[in-house]
């Protein structure tokens, strides 16, 4: 799939050998998924193999993901947003977006390509990681209450957790009940959201579902 039409005489030059490939003009962030698997991949498991625009990564891969369709999304994008996706809780890169991509997929940071790889050279490192889309974790219950949960950890990543969780939650819980919930999760009290993995998080939103609703 390509947007830029100035590409297109390029593209049927180079692609001209290969009988096997189709370039679709258009813009990924509009394309109907379901319509072009269905008409292009019908009797196949589809893939993606992409050069993302860099400053589009977050939305294409939100989507792709979130579709479903796919049995492995490979890409090349920044080497920070790479380095972002595949993070570590407690590490500096560790974030939101991470959380949602170790969510949906198995994220696997294969290597880095420098800017002389390419004509004219960017200014910043690119990186290619490999996404093995998954089934939900088993361990959370409630996909949203989770994600509400993660928002809110990262909204204010200086501050504790349970400050963070007192912005997003103050209208349902006191301070002190949502100190217990922390406890009671086995989290430190202190602890910043940052340190949290997808156990803890899931165990987390489900501890404040059950206090919410009961």
């Amino acid at each position: 799939m390509e947007l830029d039409k100035a590409l297109f005489p390029v593209l049927a030059e180079t692609l001209s050998g290969f009988d096997n490939t189709e370039v679709v003009p258009g813009d990924i962030l509009k394309l109907d998924l379901p319509s072009l698997i269905f008409d292009k991949f019908k009797d196949f498991t589809p893939i993606v193999c992409a050069n993302l625009p860099y400053n589009i990564t977050s939305p294409v891969l939100t989507k792709l993901l979130e579709s479903g369709y796919f049995a492995a999304i490979t890409v090349m994008i920044q080497r920070e947003v790479a380095k972002r996706i595949c993070a570590a809780p407690g590490t500096a890169d560790y974030g939101a977006f991470s959380v949602f991509c170790q969510y949906h997929a198995r994220c696997e940071y294969l290597f880095e390509v420098p800017p002389d790889c390419f004509y004219p050279a960017p200014k910043v490192t690119s990186a290619v990681v490999k996404l093995i889309p998954q089934p939900k974790p088993d361990c959370v219950d409630d996909s949203k209450a989770f994600f509400g949960v993660v928002k809110a950890a990262f909204a204010q990543r200086r501050k504790t957790l349970l400050n963070c969780l007192g912005s997003a939650y103050g209208d349902r819980f006191s301070k002190d009940e949502l100190r217990q919930l922390i406890t009671v999760c086995g989290l430190p009290e202190d602890i910043r959201g940052e340190r949290l993995g997808i156990p803890e998080f899931a165990l987390l939103a489900k501890q404040l579902s059950e206090q919410y609703f009961n």
